[in-house]
């Protein structure tokens, strides 16, 4: 079997919440990231390789029209990155699915699949070797393939899901999200699994208790001694679902850490991607100080003496005279008034940041927050941050009509609230 044969069933169900307010008027997997949506940065390095069959795996009417219309039968996709195949995108049916292990039940029920199936989550982007994994997946004529990551010692493991396993990478057991003098390894599930075929059965053989891969799957599996094995992946490999590591991947991404995954847009310069429309409107941007790693989209206005240095710019924003914007992603329709510093900040579709004001991630603020996680995050869509506003680390700004539904989900913290928006941070 070659690696065209492999399906793959990208489970896109979530909502998306850890990347609030991003996430609430645009499915998660379509947020841009460079540009590109983030689901299509996820299954860059895997066409890459070979995969063509692709199934989205979403549940609801937002997530999945919304996945539709974006990537419709998947030519376009294909297309930007030069690949002619007569396959097709294909959804997950209006099923209410109970978890992502039932979805790629469904699926490989509705569409008949027989082969081996690549199963990703909707938050990680990975370098994979597809041939080494398949291989030893054979090899090991295993039922199950879970990919593995092995953290460094300073990397907090008690996040994930931690594996114990034996010198032969043979899976005894997952802890889920253990604490950390309770962690069996440092490997930890990297949310990629191969299945074989046989899977079906299992399944059937499950019955009701088929809902989470994760939960419910893996812990059956290994308790009845089913052939369960780790896969170490050697390459690059991301969370992508918070803010902080959003940002981090899109600067990876512009720094080319991320092997086979692309910035396509107009090459300046081996470290500097800038649309033509956005040059042409600039006049080549002589009155602009570009530094390194920067990716600029198209018909953008940028005014004189701003400096952009390792940031990714979306289509059609406006940029004021002087400003400063570095290590920061602004997505489209972005408007940024004069004299504004950004730093270590995203901020979503259609935000205005009026004149003077300053979002700053290195800000000296005390707060016993996760240091990776310091990015102020402003979206929801029509988010206005007034003149001379001064905006710090771990701060999220969203609309007010957006309260309860933030809220609600009992996953933040309101900070205050004035006429427009509603300030709110992790708990």
């Amino acid at each position: 079997m070659h690696i065209d044969d492999i399906e793959v069933i990208a489970v896109v169900g979530g909502k998306g919440t850890r990347l609030y307010p991003l996430s609430l008027n645009i499915s998660k997997p379509i947020i841009d990231m460079c540009n590109i949506a983030v689901l299509t940065r996820m299954l860059e390095p895997l066409v890459n390789q070979g995969c063509r069959k692709i199934t989205l795996a979403s549940k609801g009417y937002d997530n999945t029209a919304q996945l539709n219309k974006y990537f419709k039968d998947g030519e376009a996709f294909f297309s930007r990155l030069g690949i002619n195949t007569k396959e097709e995108f294909r959804y997950q049916p209006n099923y209410a699915d109970k978890g992502s292990a039932d979805s790629v039940r469904y699926c490989m029920d509705y569409y008949n699949i027989k082969d081996e199936i690549l199963v990703i989550g909707g938050d990680n982007i990975a370098n994979i070797d597809l041939k080494g994994l398949i291989s030893w997946h054979r090899k090991k004529n295993a039922l199950l393939t879970v990919v593995l990551k092995e953290l460094d010692a300073e990397e907090d493991v008690t996040q994930f899901g931690v594996a114990e396993a034996d010198g032969d990478l043979k899976i005894h057991r997952f802890v889920e999200k253990p604490r950390a003098e309770e962690a069996p390894s440092r490997l930890i599930n990297a949310g990629i699994y191969l299945f074989s075929p046989d899977i079906i059965e299992i399944f059937k053989e499950m019955g009701d208790r088929v809902r989470d891969i994760g939960g419910d799957v893996m812990p059956y599996l290994t308790q009845k001694g089913y052939p369960v094995y780790g896969y170490l992946l050697n390459g690059y490999w991301t969370d992508v679902g918070s803010p902080g590591r959003f940002l981090r991947t899109t600067l990876d991404i512009l720094h080319g850490k991320i092997k086979n995954v692309v910035v396509l847009e107009h090459n300046v310069d081996e470290n500097r991607w800038i649309h033509p429309t956005t040059l042409t409107r600039n006049s080549g941007l002589a009155r602009v100080n570009l530094g390194e790693h920067v990716l600029i989209g198209r018909e953008c206005t940028i005014g004189d003496g701003v400096k952009i240095k390792d940031s990714s710019i979306g289509h059609t924003c406006i940029i004021g005279e002087n400003s400063i914007i570095e290590n920061s992603v602004i997505m489209s329709f972005v408007n940024i008034g004069k004299n504004v510093r950004l730093n270590g900040c995203i901020l979503g579709r259609f935000t205005t940041v009026e004149d003077g004001s300053v979002i700053d991630a290195d800000l000296n603020v005390d707060y016993p927050g996760d240091p990776l996680e310091r990015v102020p995050v402003i979206g929801g869509g029509g988010v206005r941050i007034v003149k001379n506003s001064i905006i710090g680390p771990w701060k999220r700004v969203a609309p007010i009509k957006e309260s309860y539904r933030i809220l609600s989900t009992g996953k933040f913290v309101e900070l205050g609230m004035d006429g427009e928006n509603i300030y709110f941070t992790n708990k």
